[in-house]
């Protein structure tokens, strides 16, 4: 079901904010058996998202509403919500729109099917030829996501997903996921902080993994340092994990402590 300030509806004005310029944030949910996956954690993500972009008058008890009215005859489903700054009577940077009330968008949409073997066997990837550039909007999701647009013209059969760097050939994520990497019994992510989002379930494994008393640490991941790692998962919030068998040619071993990690997610996530 697709809704626009809670009425059925799948157009919105040529006035949204953020259909002109991509002033909004946005977060995708996965649903199963109507329970959304870390739903508290998206929405942490999304008021954080708005008080950084200064989106104000969202009212997120609607927002709860709508989501509740989205999901009567949906049972396992993805579930986009996008708040846009709102609609304005006349175009230009300028946020100071007054008292405009903010616009609730979601969509309801089947949960893509990827591969079996992305999980298990893993999936082939490389460096992107492309860099990611600083901005003041690190980790945030906002709608404005050109960036990683064109860097998806490098996704293939053979690479379905890529590896991004900064300028400083620091890994950061892929186009769509962050990025884990495991020594030993240690499991590594790189910093978010000049550039890239911080993924919801990059934040749900962090968490997961020191629940289940396994080592987890933060740190600037050099292109050039894969082959010191043992192993290495892509994760987001719709498809889970992928677990990398391969980067730029270097061929990873299987790795028991990936593999126990997808067990205990899908535990958690299909219980």
């Amino acid at each position: 079901m697709n809704l626009v300030n809670g009425k059925p509806n799948s157009s919105i004005s040529i006035f949204d904010r953020g259909f002109l310029y991509g002033d909004g944030v946005f977060e995708t949910i996965l649903v199963i058996n109507k329970k959304l996956i870390n739903f508290n954690l998206h929405i942490k993500r999304l008021k954080s998202g708005c008080n950084a972009l200064k989106i104000k008058n969202v009212d997120y008890n609607k927002l709860n509403k709508y989501i509740l009215k989205s999901l009567t005859d949906e049972k396992n489903c993805v579930l986009n919500i996008n708040i846009t700054r709102g609609t304005v009577k006349s175009r230009g940077y300028n946020i100071n729109t007054g008292t405009v009330p903010a616009n609730i968008i979601i969509t309801t949409s089947k949960i893509p099917s990827f591969p079996k073997i992305n999980p298990t066997k893993g999936i082939n990837t490389i460096f992107s030829k492309n860099i990611l550039n600083d901005g003041i909007l690190s980790g945030i999701k906002h709608c404005n996501r050109l960036e990683q647009i064109i860097y998806s013209k490098e996704i293939s059969k053979k690479y379905p997903e890529i590896i991004l760097c900064d300028k400083k050939n620091n890994i950061i994520e892929g186009v769509s996921s962050n990025i884990f990497f495991i020594k030993n019994n240690t499991f590594y992510t790189p910093y978010i902080k000049n550039c890239g989002v911080e993924g919801v379930m990059k934040t749900y494994i962090v968490s997961l993994l020191k629940k289940n008393n396994q080592k987890v640490l933060s740190r600037n991941i050099k292109k050039k340092s894969i082959s010191f790692y043992d192993g290495a998962f892509f994760c987001n919030s719709v498809r889970l994990i992928w677990n990398i068998s391969s980067i730029d040619g270097f061929k990873f071993k299987p790795n028991e402590n990936i593999k126990n990690l997808i067990k205990i997610i899908k535990n958690e996530i299909y219980e």
